[in-house]
């Protein structure tokens, strides 16, 4: 599986990013914040949106996902609901389509008391709706303090909401500051629908905070993870997530543990055929 990179994890200039990516060997970004964290897909300023597309055009560069952050409020905001699903997430879902990406990825809203179950799995629906008319896959991804935090939850969040285009974005690391073992339990449930897959390392800082780390130096067993990920071939890509500072020399340094990792988990799932 070819390894892709959020592009914001490299750096949040445009021009930065993909010139140091391609000088690490990535053609496959994932395409979330420019310029600072505050202009996510899809407000842009002037131009960044233009640049991609002609990156892609070119054949520099591929888009495997767009991630607008949609979702990441209560359910209760109708104001904010409506903003997203009406305006933010039709006009991310056109530019993904635009940059040839197959895929966008949602979350599943924040905890708060008195939300149903049914009530998120009809939000999560309705977007599924919206980006099945712009023929892209919705990928749920599981968050802290979100409703789709676990791989199990969100796992039965998406079975509920049964739309094939409709998976998961899996991020192990964060599940185990979840109290979820990412692997093999988290993994187990959202394997069926597994859409992508989010490469970074964490701890969990009870009650209930969180720290990143680099890959090994976290909860996440990635050899193990990583194993079952070449054996069962889910997605044809995965993406790395750094989430540490300073971007550019931890990238450098988990694409050092990653290469050997890969080795590893490659031979250990060849070895169980």
């Amino acid at each position: 599986m070819e390894l892709a990179i959020l592009s914001d994890e490299i750096s949040l200039d445009l021009e930065e990013a993909f010139r140091i990516g391609a000088d690490l060997g990535f053609r496959k970004y994932e395409i979330r914040c420019m310029d600072d964290y505050e202009h996510r897909v899809p407000n842009f300023n002037s131009g960044r949106y233009e640049r991609i597309l002609e990156l892609v055009e070119a054949g520099t560069i591929e888009v495997t996902a767009v991630t607008p952050g949609t979702f990441k409020i209560d359910l209760s905001d109708t104001d904010a609901l409506r903003r997203e699903m009406d305006e933010v997430l039709p006009k991310a879902c056109e530019m993904a389509r635009e940059m040839k990406s197959p895929t966008l990825i949602t979350f599943g809203f924040m905890r708060e008391r008195g939300v149903t179950s049914d009530t998120i799995v009809s939000a999560l629906k309705e977007a599924g709706h919206i980006a099945g008319e712009y023929n892209l896959k919705l990928a749920v991804e599981n968050e802290p303090g979100s409703y789709c935090d676990t791989g199990e939850k969100t796992a039965a969040i998406v079975k509920a909401i049964g739309m094939d285009h409709v998976g998961i974005n899996w991020d192990p690391a964060n599940a185990v500051v979840c109290g979820e073992a990412g692997f093999p339990i988290g993994y187990e449930a959202v394997l069926p629908y597994l859409q992508n897959v989010h490469i970074k390392d964490a701890i969990p800082i009870p009650p209930d905070k969180w720290e990143n780390r680099l890959i090994g130096d976290g909860g996440v067993n990635w050899l193990g993870q990583l194993k079952h990920l070449f054996k069962d071939r889910p997605v044809e890509h995965l993406t790395l997530e750094t989430h540490v500072f300073p971007l550019i020399e931890s990238t450098k340094e988990d694409l050092r543990r990653l290469k050997l990792l890969f080795e590893h988990a490659q031979k250990l799932a060849n070895d169980s055929d």
